[in-house]
């Protein structure tokens, strides 16, 4: 078996890197946006030099051996049996969000987010003219988030159409068990109500934990759901704009693809595919080893911040890279508390506020990186926060 190198430091400035090179100023360490700092694995690498050879980079078609890399990934990491037919594309998970809003609910329909999430929850329902329910999770004294199905029950009208939910999640980093999966289809299914599952990080989870996508429960939890996957997150290529969704129930894909038709209409990037394709077949190894890197970062970190810096408290996450921290102890909210990590730590993390308003005292930390990057980051909050 390959070993592969989490700890190279690889210099991504000059690249036009979001993370490196939109990062305000050099001397700010990047610890932000949710892609990771490691070299794409060498399998990967070496399929895109193959297509690169070839000299025409036309369009393309989703063809057999795509939809076998794809069928059989999501077979082995996450024990659902998938038909080739129920996959259809996109260029990413954000606009998948957004097409099964405008697929399967009207202008004025009302969609449940479970908050603190991912900023394009929200963009994806109000900004296509829908209404957001807000089902705040519950959080106890040790950052560990939990639904409260009774009080989300309870928010549902004649006018909710859709749960739109993220597992793992982010930013909180749960991995939902088995059991709050089943009652939220119950829900689901009392109320008559599509399901969007994000499960981007599906491939970060953690010793003890256990992916599960909510349509693999029952038929009826698959024929209402759409469960959108990328290898973008897993496999660090964001950049090539590649992902897909899975939608068992055919007039629900049908109606899926009559907007993304109408949206874009257009194949796949050559690229993109070629990179899955090797990704889930060849590339598997690379991420077996990754996530025994990502599970030693997360211990140490959450380790270094409960022994060096106690004003703020983590959230110890079951999935996904990324630390939610809670930064109540510094006594600062929103910009101000983003200004203080940027001005006085020279650090960027993603601001909490931008995942829901309860959360204006978070900040999101990127642990999708080698070690000394990482300890770098740690210090300079360490000596900001002490130097207060």
């Amino acid at each position: 078996m390959n070993q592969y190198n989490f700890d190279e430091i690889i210099d991504r400035t000059g690249t036009d890197c979001l993370k490196w090179d939109d990062n305000g100023s050099p001397d700010i360490h990047p610890m932000w946006v949710a892609d990771m700092d490691f070299a794409v694995a060498p399998e990967i690498q070496a399929a895109m030099e193959r297509r690169l050879r070839h000299p025409v980079y036309g369009y393309t078609f989703h063809g057999d051996g795509l939809l076998d890399a794809i069928t059989s990934w999501v077979g082995r990491r996450y024990h659902w049996n998938i038909e080739k037919e129920w996959v259809e594309f996109s260029p990413g998970v954000v606009p998948a969000l957004s097409m099964s809003v405008l697929a399967f609910t009207n202008p004025g329909d009302r969609v449940i987010i479970m908050t603190p999430v991912y900023r394009p929850f929200y963009n994806s329902v109000r900004e296509n003219g829908r209404v957001i329910v807000n089902h705040q999770l519950s959080k106890d004294e040790n950052g560990y988030y939990t639904i409260d199905f009774d009080r989300l029950e309870s928010q549902i009208d004649k006018r909710t159409k859709m749960i739109m939910m993220c597992n793992p999640h982010n930013p909180a980093g749960r991995v939902w068990t088995r059991e709050e999966l089943t009652a939220l289809a119950d829900i689901a299914k009392r109320h008559d109500l599509i399901v969007v599952s994000d499960e981007i990080h599906a491939d970060f989870i953690y010793s003890g934990h256990e992916h599960i996508s909510i349509a693999s429960l029952s038929e009826d939890m698959a024929n209402r759901t759409v469960t959108a996957y990328a290898p973008s997150k897993t496999f660090n290529l964001a950049g090539l704009c590649q992902s897909y969704v899975v939608i068992p129930n055919p007039r629900m894909r049908d109606a899926y693809m009559a907007i993304y038709d109408g949206c874009m209409d257009l194949g796949s990037n050559v690229f993109g595919m070629t990179a899955l394709t090797a990704a889930y077949n060849e590339a598997e190894g690379w991420l077996d080893q990754l996530l025994v890197y990502l599970e030693a970062n997360r211990d140490y970190a959450v380790d270094y911040i409960r022994k060096n810096i106690p004003e703020i408290k983590v959230c110890v996450p079951e999935g996904t890279y990324l630390l939610w921290l809670d930064c109540a102890g510094l006594g600062l909210k929103n910009e101000e508390l983003n200004q203080f990590f940027l001005e006085k730590a020279k650090v960027r993390m993603n601001m909490g506020y931008r995942f829901g308003e309860q959360a204006d005292t978070f900040m999101r930390l990127n642990i999708g990186c080698p070690r000394a990057l990482l300890d770098e980051g740690l210090s300079r909050i360490e000596r900001a926060v002490k130097a207060r």
